[in-house]
């Protein structure tokens, strides 16, 4: 019998006996779930095993280090430090709170510490009518705070970490449900709203909001909140070690790239500003 078959024919069966790639990934339980088809499809398509948890930022940091997964979603709050001393860090995406006012409302720009007079207890500042903000005419108009965070969103918890320097929520805020919360501040011209998106009701109105009084207000778009001008987000990361760069590259790629960002897009997150993804892809092909 000729030896060359037999050969070709062992070769083959260790090729398949050979154990599929795996690559394991723990994202933040605020967007694994996002993750999970675009990735799944991704390691299906390329015979690549990739397991994908759900789990706490701090957790998955933890498992990072003790080499129990290759790579990490994690969630920063604003002002954490970031881990990059220790890893590769890139950012990924943000979510935020949206405030909102009727059309009709004049006001256009609100600040950190206004919010905080309008919905915190125990602030620097109690504000009760739109008068006591300045709003000409508007003396006699009482504020009708609203929240109307999505489901399993952390909309509320953001603001008050992002808004409040001492207190919590007052108890006259009206929280209700997200399908909901847009009717009810487009009938009454003296409500405001914290919303987890971008509204769609045309008699909305969505404020610049600024850090403090003498600085400038931005609106939530991606590169405001991208740079840091927005105040309210929470910034999401991709980190891995140095180690597994060229093998993870492929995974970045893939959630650096459209798809996942129409994913974020369309579930009430923000992705990066496209031009940013773009710049982080051709860094990402450069780097040994």
């Amino acid at each position: 019998m000729n030896v060359y078959p037999r050969v070709f024919l062992l070769s083959l069966v260790f090729l398949y006996s050979l154990p599929a790639q795996e690559i394991r990934v723990a994202a933040s339980d605020l967007l694994s779930g996002y993750l999970v088809n675009p990735l799944t499809e991704y390691g299906a398509d390329r015979s690549i095993e990739i397991d994908i948890d759900s789990i706490g930022s701090l957790p998955a940091l933890d498992q990072l280090r003790a080499n129990e997964i290759d790579l990490a979603v994690i969630a920063v709050p604003e002002g954490s430090e970031l881990p990059g001393e220790e890893f590769i860090v890139h950012p990924f995406a943000y979510d935020v709170a949206v405030v909102v006012v009727n059309q009709n409302n004049p006001i256009n720009e609100i600040s950190l510490p206004q919010l905080g007079g309008i919905f915190g207890s125990d602030e620097e500042f109690n504000f009760n009518s739109w008068g006591d903000l300045g709003l000409s005419g508007w003396g006699s108009r009482n504020i009708k705070p609203l929240a109307g965070p999505a489901e399993a969103s952390v909309t509320l918890e953001l603001f008050k970490y992002s808004v409040f320097e001492r207190g919590s929520m007052k108890s006259g805020v009206a929280v209700v449900d997200a399908s909901e919360i847009e009717a009810l501040l487009s009938s009454d011209a003296a409500s405001i709203g914290i919303l987890s998106g971008m509204p769609t009701n045309q008699n909305l109105k969505v404020l610049m909001v600024s850090s403090d009084s003498a600085s400038p207000g931005f609106g939530p778009t991606s590169d405001n909140v991208h740079f840091g001008d927005y105040p309210i987000r929470l910034g999401f990361f991709i980190v891995y070690k140095q180690r597994d760069q060229a093998r993870l590259k492929p995974v970045v790629r893939l959630l650096l790239g459209d798809v996942v960002a129409n994913e974020l897009e369309s579930n009430q997150l923000m992705a990066l500003p496209e031009m940013v993804r773009r710049k982080l892809l051709v860094d990402l092909d450069l780097e040994k």
